[in-house]
């Protein structure tokens, strides 16, 4: 019994005794991040940083100690005029210096550039700054062929046209011979400029200055003309290029004014270069021979770093002023030359291109070598860097019924040897509405010979009417378009990789 009583005691005690626990280690404390700063280069804090190029290359350069799980960086550019993101960019990064290029100043104007940085780990830990910048005049590169230059970089439509009164305007340039569209103010948008139609009743006939319209990014109006004083202004093809090489874009214009009925066999007018400045078409050079200017083109012919210039007299074979070369000398003074071309009678279509890619613009044209007759004369003159001769060239056959109005040019199967894609138009043979058509003429002997494969890669090639025939990928997705400079008219072909379909 005394055995039990004292292993009960036993039992009791260790029962009651204090069960010892290991106390846990006091808690490490959290590292304090250090407040995000950065700086900038190159320094665009002070007030309108100016911008001379559509990209801003910059470098943040963090000055504090960097998170452990990095920083997130967010940029944004805003077009302050209409409060469009032109750029935005969020990405991570641990790296203490960071390259950034913001891209999208392509329009003169007034931008923000605004600049976060927070840390991965604590969204407390962040910083904002914003800064004012200011885009230049645009400087796009018009020393380029008058053919490459009449591939604009917009399709307008004549419903975006407005008189300087805010009142619709009614003419419609893009269905006319005379227009261009060229960026005049550098602000980066493509304007108008257009001789308007003229009153034949009249007589004599009046010469009305050109007609400028400005483009604000949504609609052309009409302003005022303030340029240099032109002498009988009324441009038949016009040229765009940068004929003095200052970096802005000039004008010069085959004029050919058609005469009140009939009043004089041969109405005599000269060629002007209009030569922009940052105050607009301040200066005008006359060339004072007297002629029928109805086409030309421009290029670097001699390959010399400057656009030389041709232009034919629709009626040399009457008033004996022949067609000529004018060789730049690269500040817009010119040398008259005959050679080559000065006798090719009644030329009705003339472009510059490089036809077989080796490195000298050939000359493509359309002339009627017995004058008023329908017979079409069309050829490509090949160059050589010296000029021009119907001796060296290669003719290709057209049907006499055809008015040429354009001549474009691809290489669409990527062979060394571009396309010829005449278009125009021709009567009705059952009467009505004359019938407009593009067409497409394909060499497979690096253009010693061409053929007519209209059938075969162009669908439906007819049309209600247009002028100006333009090629290039219009709508940006990546598929090569044949169209009309009236956007309003859509009249429109599309590549499918096989075949320009009509849309």
């Amino acid at each position: 019994m005394k055995n039990v009583i004292f292993l009960l005691g036993i039992l009791l005690v260790i029962s009651c005794a204090k069960t010892e626990v290991p106390s846990a280690p006091p808690p490490t404390p959290i590292a304090q991040e250090e407040s995000i700063k950065f700086t900038i280069s190159p320094d665009i804090t002070s007030n309108n940083y100016l911008l001379n190029k559509d990209s801003l290359d910059f470098t943040i350069s963090v000055n504090s100690k960097i998170p452990s799980q990095g920083i997130i960086y967010s940029i944004q550019v805003i077009r302050t005029d209409s409060n469009l993101t032109i750029f935005k960019l969020d990405t991570t990064s641990g790296n203490a210096s960071n390259n950034i290029k913001a891209t999208g100043f392509n329009i003169k104007g007034s931008y923000t550039l605004k600049i976060t940085l927070t840390s991965k780990a604590t969204s407390t830990n962040t910083i904002n700054q914003n800064y004012t910048l200011s885009r230049n005049r645009i400087y796009k590169n018009y020393l380029s062929s008058s053919y490459d230059l009449s591939n604009y970089d917009i399709w307008f439509s004549s419903a975006q046209l407005f008189k300087s009164d805010g009142s619709k305007y009614l003419n419609n340039p893009f269905i006319d011979e005379q227009s261009a569209q060229l960026d005049i103010d550098g602000d980066g948008l493509e304007d108008l400029f257009y001789f308007e139609s003229y009153d034949l009743k009249i007589s004599p006939t009046p010469n009305p200055p050109p007609s400028i319209f400005m483009n604000n990014g949504t609609t052309l109006k009409q302003t005022n003309y303030t340029g240099a004083n032109i002498k009988d202004p009324h441009g038949t093809k016009i040229l765009v290029g940068d004929f003095n090489n200052d970096s802005l874009p000039d004008i010069f214009s085959n004029v050919a004014v058609d005469p009140p009925f009939g009043a004089f066999a041969f109405l005599n007018d000269n060629n002007h270069l209009l030569l922009n400045s940052k105050n607009g078409f301040s200066f005008v050079k006359e060339f004072l021979d007297q002629g029928y200017w109805y086409t030309g083109c421009s290029g670097d012919i001699d390959n010399d770093g400057d656009l030389d210039i041709i232009t034919f007299n629709f009626h040399n074979q009457a008033n004996g002023v022949k067609s000529r070369i004018l060789w730049n000398d690269g500040k817009a003074n010119f040398t008259i030359d005959f050679n080559g071309i000065g006798d090719i009678p009644v030329a009705d279509a003339s472009e510059l291109v490089d036809i077989n890619v080796d490195g000298f613009l050939d000359l493509v044209i359309n002339f009627h070598p017995n004058g008023a007759s329908r017979i079409n004369d069309f050829r490509i003159l090949w160059g050589n860097g010296k000029g021009f001769t119907i001796a060296n060239s290669s003719s290709i056959s057209i049907s006499g019924e055809w008015y040429l109005m354009n001549l474009d040019f691809i290489d669409i199967d990527k062979d060394g040897t571009k396309e010829i894609i005449p278009s125009g138009n021709y009567d009705n043979p059952a009467g009505g509405a004359t019938i407009y058509f593009i067409s497409f003429f394909k060499s497979e002997d690096k253009g010693k010979t061409y053929s007519d494969k209209t059938t075969q890669y162009i669908d439906n090639n007819k049309a209600t009417r247009f002028y100006h025939i333009r090629v290039q990928d219009i709508d940006k997705n990546g598929m090569l378009d044949i169209f009309s400079g009236e956007k309003k008219d859509n009249i429109r072909w599309e590549w499918n990789g096989s075949k320009f379909i009509k849309k």
